[in-house]
Parts: C-alpha cells; sequence; structure tokens
C-alpha cells in the first residue's frame, strides 16, 4: 500500500470515530445557534431571510443595538437570539453559518428531518438534531484537515497524534463540536486555510489558487466577526511573501465583503449588521488577560495545557524551526485572539465551558503545533531531553482531553455556570475551590454565598 494510501484510509478511520464520538457526547445547549437551522431551511423552501411565518415561543422584541447578550437573554429568554427589524423576524446573530449549513440542511429535509412543523411551529427537536449532526461531521473533518496538514511535514503517527490532540484536547469537542456555534464553521475554515498556507509554503499545493485562500479567510468573518483578525493577517502576508497572488487574492475579498454588504442591507436595512458592530471593548479591561490565560474555569492553558508544550517547542527548537514567517503569523493571530477576548466586557463568554471564545484560535494553533514538533524532529542536539520531552508532553495531551472530555460529556459541568451564576458574579471563575473541570466530582457550590 503506498504512503497516499495509507494516510487516505487513516484519515477516513479518523474521520469515523472522531465523528461518532462527537455525536454520542450527550452535553449540548440551543444558546446562541438555535433558530440557525432555521433561517437554513427558510432559505431553502420559502427563499426569504425574514423569519415571519413562524410561532415562536416568546414575543420578538425590536432590535437594539449594543445590547449585551445577558441583558437579551433576560429579557427575551426564549428568543434573544432574534430581532425584528422593520417589523420583520430576523436571527440577529451571524447568518454565515446559516447560508454555509444550507446544503446540509436540504439533505436533513430530504431525510425528514425539520425545523418547524407545517402549522409554523419552530421544532426544537429538529433543530438540536440537524445541529448535532452537522457541528460533529465539521469537527471530525476539521480533524482531518489537521492530519493531512501535518502530514506535509511529519510522519504518519506524529500526524496522527497532533490531529487526536486536536480534535479531542481542545474546545474542539468541548464546544464547537457541541451544536452549530458560529465557532464551528470558523474552526474549520481555518483549519482549510491553515492548511493551504503551509502546503503553499512546503510545495504540497502549488496548484492551489489565490481565490480560494480569499474565499476561505472571507468566510471566516461572514460566520463571525472575530474572522476579521485572519482577514488583516493572512492579507499583510500575501502582500509580503505572495506579491503576485494579491490582485487576485483582494479582489476575490473584496467580491464576497460586498456579497456582505448586499445582503446585509436585504436582511438588515444596514451596510453592516449591529452584532459586527458591538464596540464595547475597552483596554481598561485589559487587566482580564491573566484570568484568561490562568483562570480555573476559562484559562486557555488551564483547559488546553497541551499548548503550552506548543510554545516550549517554539522556543527550544527556534533555531531549526521552518517557514518562520509561517510561524509568526500563526502566532501573531493567537496573541491577537487572547488581546482581543480581554479587551471585551464578558471575557468569559457567558454560559460556555472553558475558554469558548479563544476557539477561534484553534486552527492557528494546531499550525503552531505542527511547526514545533517538525522543528524537534531535525534537532539531534538535545537527545538527552527527548524521554523528558515526551514524557511532559504525553501528560499535558492526556490532561487536555480529561478535562474537554468533561465539558463533552458531564452535565454538571454545563449547570456548574447557572450554580455559580457568573454572569453576574464573574469573580468567581477565579476561584480555584470548585473549578468547572471539576463540577460534579467535588460538591457544587453554595447558591446563596456572598
Amino acid at each position: 500500500m503506498t504512503g497516499r494510501r495509507i494516510v487516505q484510509r487513516i484519515g477516513m478511520w479518523l474521520f469515523a470515530v472522531t465523528s461518532v464520538v462527537f455525536m454520542l457526547s450527550p452535553v449540548w445547549v440551543l444558546g446562541d445557534s438555535n433558530y440557525s437551522m432555521l433561517l437554513s431551511e427558510n432559505i431553502i423552501r420559502k427563499h426569504s431571510t425574514y423569519l415571519n411565518a413562524y410561532e415562536f415561543p416568546e414575543p420578538i422584541q425590536e432590535a437594539r443595538r449594543c445590547v449585551s447578550p445577558s441583558a437579551r437573554l433576560r429579557s427575551a429568554f426564549l428568543t434573544y437570539q432574534l430581532d425584528r427589524v422593520g417589523g420583520n423576524v430576523v436571527y440577529c446573530y451571524p447568518n454565515g453559518t446559516s447560508i454555509l449549513s444550507i446544503p446540509f440542511v436540504a439533505l436533513m429535509n430530504v431525510l425528514g428531518v425539520h425545523c418547524y412543523s407545517p402549522d409554523g411551529r419552530c421544532l426544537p427537536l429538529g433543530e438540536g438534531i440537524i445541529q448535532r449532526i452537522l457541528a460533529a461531521l465539521l469537527m471530525a473533518g476539521f480533524a482531518v484537515v489537521v492530519f493531512n496538514t501535518a502530514t506535509q511535514m511529519l510522519d504518519v503517527g506524529l500526524s496522527l497524534i497532533v490531529a487526536v490532540g486536536a480534535a479531542f484536547g481542545t474546545q474542539v469537542w468541548s464546544t464547537a463540536s457541541r451544536v452549530m456555534e458560529s465557532h464551528t464553521w470558523l474552526i474549520f475554515l481555518g483549519g482549510l486555510a491553515a492548511w493551504y498556507m503551509l502546503g503553499r509554503e512546503t510545495g504540497r499545493s502549488k496548484r492551489a489558487h489565490p481565490m480560494v485562500l480569499a474565499t476561505l479567510v472571507s468566510w471566516m468573518y461572514l460566520v463571525r466577526p472575530t474572522g476579521a483578525i485572519p482577514v488583516v493577517c493572512v492579507t499583510i502576508y500575501v502582500f509580503a511573501f505572495w506579491r503576485r497572488d494579491f490582485i487576485a487574492y483582494s479582489l476575490t475579498g473584496l467580491a464576497w465583503f460586498a456579497g456582505f454588504v448586499g445582503y446585509s442591507w436585504l436582511t438588515f436595512g444596514k451596510l453592516i449588521p449591529d452584532y459586527y458592530l458591538d464596540s464595547r471593548t475597552d483596554f481598561g479591561n485589559l487587566k482580564n488577560l491573566p484570568a484568561i490565560l490562568f483562570s480555573p474555569s476559562r484559562g486557555l492553558f488551564v483547559f488546553v495545557p497541551a499548548f503550552a508544550f506548543v510554545l516550549y517547542l517554539l522556543v527550544r527548537y527556534r533555531q531549526t524551526l521552518k517557514y518562520r514567517s509561517l510561524a509568526v503569523l500563526a502566532l501573531s493571530m493567537v496573541i491577537l485572539q487572547i488581546v482581543m477576548v480581554s479587551l471585551w466586557p464578558t471575557w468569559w463568554g457567558g454560559y460556555s465551558y472553558g475558554p469558548r471564545l479563544m476557539a477561534d484560535a484553534l486552527p492557528w494553533m494546531a499550525l503552531l503545533g505542527i511547526l514545533g514538533l517538525a522543528a524537534r524532529a531535525v534537532d539531534t542536539s538535545r537527545i538527552r531531553l527527548a524521554k523528558a520531552e515526551i514524557a511532559v508532553a504525553i501528560v499535558l495531551l492526556a490532561l487536555s482531553i480529561v478535562i474537554n472530555g468533561r465539558g463533552a460529556w458531564s452535565h454538571a459541568t454545563s449547570n456548574w455556570n447557572a450554580a455559580f451564576d457568573i454572569d453576574s458574579h464573574p469573580e468567581r471563575l477565579k476561584d480555584w475551590s470548585n473549578p468547572q473541570f471539576m463540577a460534579g466530582l467535588i460538591p457544587a457550590p453554595d447558591r446563596n454565598r456572598p
């Protein structure tokens, strides 16, 4: 069997196993993503982005710009995802997820799964089934993309370890594979962009057209505003290192942005949707930076400790690090995501598990891991550290998998948010006496405690 056939077969098994595990993981909640598949089905069947024909469990409020998600949730718990704009009901979170999901929703409709009944009542069960299956398949696809990206620089065994770590040792398992969060499509698209860019640098993707990269990066923004980070960073990279591709790349990006503006005008009556214009960032919030990294219930290095080893590899083996400009690009996007989250007033991401808002950086964290492991593989000057490094890597990866697995399998970790009432008491996110990943394993907190 050829090496290519082996990679393909392993990729197929990786997709099958990860998708099954994701689907069987029992913890899922229809939060911000609720009604996103209803919008997809509405576009398919009624050719409209207005959700006027349906019966919702609560009245829909008039759109109000820059209202915090927690305030919206308190005022309309079951319909805070919707707005009324000019008398029309719209899904106010980014519509990119709904648009990209149209083919899958159409398939599920053919199979008899729908988001609404013939009399116009919303069907949460149908919405949930579609979201759960699609999220699991997309994140299983992301694992395969990471595996194929890694094989461009690493052997098959090590590439599989990287892919398994990305799938189960990160927010992919505990967040993005649960339902169709806006992170889900962004992570998948980011994985493809990272695969494209590394392939271009290694010479494996010479035939790839810059229009493909521009499309991937543009849609990262269309599914989530934080996609602006890769839009800016990748554009700078293309201009600096792939100058001949810049015109095709930039024209493609501008075309997608024009389509986005047109869609926004037709749906929301504005050139840019309100969700993209929320300007509640404050540099005074940088004080939250330590919590974003080390909070027992939201810290990146607490929930993905394996990333600390990735940073160690980049520093320790910097002399043999290949494609340094690409490593700088990936690291820059991770740092910018950390800074952006720290500027946000609700830096903890509401009722979620772990560092949900840092999930957007996962494709670039995976790419850094691949580059770091490749640098280590060619550095033979520190063989005496090999066993110690392997032992540390195994421990950190195992911890990452166990911690994120708890978020996908233990309902206690989901209920922990309400038990602590974190939106009213975010300081409790810094309390090591009862961290979220330990919920259900230690006594629950007293709701009435100060």
